[in-house]
Order: C-alpha cells, then structure tokens, then sequence
C-alpha cells in the first residue's frame, strides 16, 4: 500500500489557507505546527542513518479537534554507500489521536519513509502502520508494522517501550527508551535496541542528549541491512525548536 504523497502534501498547503478562511470558532479547531532540530547523529531504531555524522532535520504538521493529524519531516542520511544515490530521507504520515480515558491516549498513524534519488537496486521506500498507548502521564509502548520494509519483500514488526520522567525540579528530565524489531522473515534475524537519555530546555530551545546501543544484531542483519558497526554503541545530542 502506498500513502497518496501527492494528494498529502496538497492538503498540507492548503489546510493553513482553509483555517484563516474560518470564523474565529473554525479557527480554534485547527491548529499548524513545526520544528527544526540539529543532531549530531540521525539514530533510528539503534541504527545510525547518517554514517555518524551531523543531520539537520524538519517537520511541519497540520491537526484537527477531532484528533486527525498529517504531516511531512526530512532529514539527510547517508548509509556509506556510494552507489545508492541516496543522501535524504523525507517520510509523509496521516494519523488520529484520541484520550480513551483519563490520561490514557491512542495514537494511530501510517507513514511512508521515502528515500529520493536512490539509484536502480537500492530503492528502500516503505509504509509502515504504527499503534501507540501512553498512560500514567510518563509511559508509551507501541508497535510498527511494515508489510514489506526496505523492500525486502516480507514485513518487519518494532515493537517498543518509552518512560520519559523530570528529575525533580531542576529542569532536566530522564528518558528510557527499549525495542524489538522482528525482522525474521524480511531479513533472517531480529535484534532489540536500547535509549538513555536526558533532556533539558533552554527557553525556546529543547536538549537531549542520548545514548543508544543495540543486541543480538547478527551476521544476517549485516548482511541484508546495515553492517553492525552502524549498530553499536552510540552518543548523539538533539537541539530542536518548535513553534
């Protein structure tokens, strides 16, 4: 299944226009967003997406009372390739968040990761559909499904843990962060990732500095995906800013 990107993106633009349109009872039911982050590297899942280095990244979202949201987010990457003609990473995501109750919280998306510019033989274009359930304010877990990731031609499975906390009241805060990615039939292993991380804001400015590793990447992963030294232990700092 591939997300309409075309029909997305149009509804991207024009959904700011559609608010101003609005009497001021329309206006407050929509609402734009964005941000700009700076990341000394672009680690997703365990995995390094820029080769270590720098990613500068940028998001841009549009929701609705109702819950429904869209967006679009882009960053480079850089896989150590070559040949693959890929140097960035722009996913468009449709997705609809509800309080089930007291603070409890669903959050159902599909996204579609594209790379542009990749040569013949290297196309890693992908849907996945994501469920995730915070609860008791400071807890989230989920799962991701893709029915064919990285075009491998089987699907792949994430399932995931987040426990964010403040330290008190000194303004930093704890985050933890664990996964399973099931890769079995798309890749011939599975492994399971790792995040600690710290967080602080700096007036309009958020912080995070994390530290993220990786188990059980096997012979087979390196193989069929990236090579485990893109796997292993990691530290990258996070500077972003919303409005």
């Amino acid at each position: 299944m591939r997300l309409p990107t075309t029909c997305l993106l149009l509804a991207l633009a024009a959904s700011p226009a559609l608010a101003l349109a609005q009497d001021a009872d329309d206006e407050a039911t929509w609402s734009v967003e964005g941000s700009v982050s700076v990341m000394s590297d672009y680690v997703w899942r365990g995995v390094t997406q820029t080769d270590g280095k720098p990613s500068l990244q940028g998001e841009f979202a549009v929701s609705h009372a109702s819950g429904l949201y869209a967006g679009v987010w882009a960053s480079n990457a850089d896989f150590d390739d070559p040949d693959d003609g890929i140097d960035h990473e722009i996913d468009v995501y449709l997705g609809w968040t509800r309080e089930l109750a007291d603070g409890v919280e669903l959050d159902l998306a599909v996204a579609r990761a594209m790379y542009p510019g990749a040569n013949d033989g290297y196309e890693l274009d992908y849907t996945e559909f994501t469920a995730n359930l915070s609860f008791a304010e400071h807890y989230t877990v989920g799962v991701a499904y893709s029915p064919d990731i990285f075009q491998l031609g089987d699907k792949g499975i994430y399932y995931n843990a987040l426990a964010e906390y403040p330290l008190g009241e000194s303004g930093f805060g704890l985050k933890l962060g664990a996964g399973w990615y099931d890769l079995d039939d798309a890749a011939g292993d599975s492994y399971g990732d790792w995040l600690l991380g710290v967080t602080r804001s700096f007036g309009p400015i958020d912080a995070e500095l994390q530290y993220t590793n990786t188990f059980s990447y096997g012979e087979a992963l390196s193989e069929n995906l990236d090579d485990a030294s893109k796997a292993g232990s990691q530290v990258a700092l996070l500077l972003g800013w919303s409005f």
